[in-house]
């Protein structure tokens, strides 16, 4: 394991017979005792470093005490179930070993570990919640929902907390679901992916898995910005769905933004690494 200036670690990580490292950060804040992990899933095409200076959880991290662990995707891809060449490669298992292996380097409260990710890896975080609830507390996404084929089969054996955040005007991952949309999106993603589920339709797919029955409850956050909320019996019901109009394929809040010739426009309406937080912090993975 070697330590950089800014106290990331790189851990060499091998799973199914292939070198797959991961980067590991443990505040001075985290102390002695067990803290809460986040796993933090980059996007395509971005590695996880770069992604998490765009998101700033390091920072979040220093305030909060958590651990955080930065997996990497091969060629800078997950298998999110819309790889369109049919890839085998199991990421789901890669990132329950990637936890495992955490627990090995510091302690971790396994009542309270998170995931949250963007694009790719937005999907890849509802594929997890998805066929391993019981590994996590609650997930966030952002510009994400989760390939319609995953969601299709998916049946939940548990609730699993989500917040979800997404602009209406993102061509790589539609609000209404599909394929990306636009000559700039297919120029820079020439490949056709399987389908998105849309974002209301996600929406749907929780309320039912966990049992929120009580809501939508809306809430406006002017100029641009509109918040769902759904609960339940207990707090494992909750989720809480961000619209951001005219917002483009971005992370909201960030002070490095991706280009917004590239992504669309990014609103600094809400802060969404602090929200993120807020939320999942909130939650605990019941026994």
């Amino acid at each position: 394991m070697s330590r950089d200036d800014e106290g990331l670690s790189l851990v060499n990580f091998v799973h199914a017979g292939e070198a797959r490292p991961y980067y590991l950060y443990v505040p001075a804040a985290a102390g002695a005792a067990p803290a809460p992990l986040l796993l933090e899933l980059h996007g395509r095409g971005i590695d996880p470093v770069r992604f998490d200076r765009m998101t700033g959880f390091r920072a979040a991290a220093d305030q909060h005490g958590f651990v955080l662990a930065l997996p990497t995707a091969v060629g800078e891809t997950w298998n999110d179930g819309r790889n369109p060449r049919g890839e085998t490669r199991d990421d789901v298992t890669y990132l329950l070993g990637v936890i495992d292996d955490v627990r090995k380097c510091t302690p971790i409260d396994d009542r309270r570990v998170y995931a949250a990710g963007m694009s790719n890896g937005a999907t890849m975080t509802g594929r997890l919640a998805c066929e391993q609830p019981g590994q996590l507390a609650a997930i966030a996404q952002v510009a994400g929902t989760a390939a319609t084929a995953v969601a299709e089969r998916a049946r939940p054996s548990r609730p699993v907390p989500v917040i979800n955040i997404h602009g209406t005007a993102d061509l790589y991952a539609p609000y209404t679901g599909g394929n990306r949309r636009g000559l700039r999106a297919r120029i820079l993603i020439p490949r056709p992916w399987r389908p998105a589920i849309g974002v209301d339709d996600w929406a749907h797919f929780w309320v039912a898995a966990n049992r929120a029955t009580n809501g939508p409850h809306l809430h406006a956050l002017p100029p641009d910005t509109s918040a769902r909320t759904w609960h339940g019996d207990t707090p494992s019901s909750d989720i809480t769905f961000y619209r951001i109009d005219r917002a483009g394929h971005t992370w909201p809040g960030s002070t490095t933004p991706l280009p917004p010739l590239l992504v669309g426009r990014t609103s600094h309406t809400i802060d969404a690494t602090r929200l993120i937080w807020d939320f999942l912090a909130s939650h605990t993975r019941d026994n």
